[in-house]
């Protein structure tokens, strides 16, 4: 009896020391999969909110400065092609997958960086830094106000532009893709450069890539009302472009570049850490909340990074152009 007592004793420790090894394995997973919920579980709160209160009706928007109060082009045009451009994307991505028989990573980010997009009023937080066209087809009143915390204008008064939103997901994974090409082709370049550099380069990348964004201020969505003149282009203007936005977005697009180059040895980006040991049930569900969470953080970057900088004495546009209709809180 003492000599099965003593067999068994290793047995249970062995099992034990497995199951607390696989526990340490999936905690990454697990951990951005639990940021994913409770990011889920927060935008459901704001939008029920924005919904039930009828936050979404904006208050009479003043009328435009030259009287350009009808529907340019443009206005209907830039969200109409965003929402082709992400359905286009999104039928792409679908036969990817259908092809592998795998949700791959760059259809989860998709769909992750399609939840993270409720982060786009954030910037205006605690001061107006984007004021959007009313006569741009889809405008809505922000569901900013609803967020705790928000020091802004109040509800019906910033307005919200949905569908021309929707592009920030595609041009966000565009981005991606093409920054984690290039930390790849750098690394096998360089082999001796180190995560810190390489991740560096890819921020570098991205700014490259955006420095054509200072053009599409002139297409009139949307402007730039709090900008810091020292660091803004054309400041006083009503196309003026403060510099950091770029910064902004490499912070954003790097993150997500990175995050898509540096896998383990199961083929798992930081985020899926581990999800290969989870139950066949509950591996994409927590690949998919892993990857909301992860797609979150990086566009908390960006916003983040506007925020602060709205803290910064800024400048206003001296005047709108006369086709440009701001919202009520302008």
């Amino acid at each position: 009896m003492t000599d099965l007592v003593d067999e068994g004793r290793p047995a249970a420790a062995g099992r034990a020391e497995t199951a607390h090894g696989l526990r340490l394995c999936t905690l990454p997973v697990v951990l951005w999969a639990v940021v994913g919920a409770a990011v889920l579980g927060l935008q459901v709160y704001v939008f029920t909110s924005w919904f039930a209160d009828g936050g979404y009706r904006l208050e009479k928007a003043p009328a435009a400065v030259g009287g350009g109060d009808a529907t340019r082009p443009a206005d209907v045009l830039v969200p109409l092609s965003s929402v082709l451009g992400v359905l286009v994307l999104a039928v792409y991505l679908y036969r990817r997958c259908r092809a592998r028989r795998r949700l791959t990573f760059d259809a989860l980010l998709f769909i992750g960086l399609l939840l993270a997009s409720w982060q786009s009023p954030l910037m205006n937080w605690v001061n107006p830094v984007l004021a959007s066209n009313v006569n741009v087809f889809g405008a809505v009143a922000s569901w900013g106000p609803y967020v705790p915390g928000w020091q802004s204008a109040g509800p019906h008064r910033e307005a919200e532009l949905p569908l021309a939103t929707l592009s920030i997901c595609m041009t966000a994974l565009i981005a991606a893709v093409a920054c984690s090409k290039g930390i790849g082709m750098a690394a096998a370049r360089r082999p001796r450069w180190g995560v810190a550099r390489l991740v560096g380069f890819g921020f570098l990348l991205v700014m490259v890539f955006d420095l054509c964004e200072p053009l599409i201020s002139f297409v009139g969505i949307s402007v730039w009302t709090r900008s810091v003149p020292e660091l803004t282009l054309w400041s006083g203007a009503w196309y003026q472009f403060p510099l950091y936005q770029m910064v902004a977005s490499a912070l954003f697009g790097a993150a997500l570049g990175a995050m898509r180059h540096f896998r383990n040895a199961r083929d798992e980006t930081c985020l899926e850490s581990g999800a290969g040991l989870l139950p066949r049930g509950v591996r994409p569900w927590a690949r998919l909340l892993a990857v909301v969470g992860g797609a979150n953080v990086c566009i908390g970057l960006y916003t983040g990074t506007h925020i602060l900088f709205s803290l910064l004495d800024g400048g206003a546009p001296d005047r709108l152009p006369d086709f440009f209709r701001p919202p009520a809180g302008y």
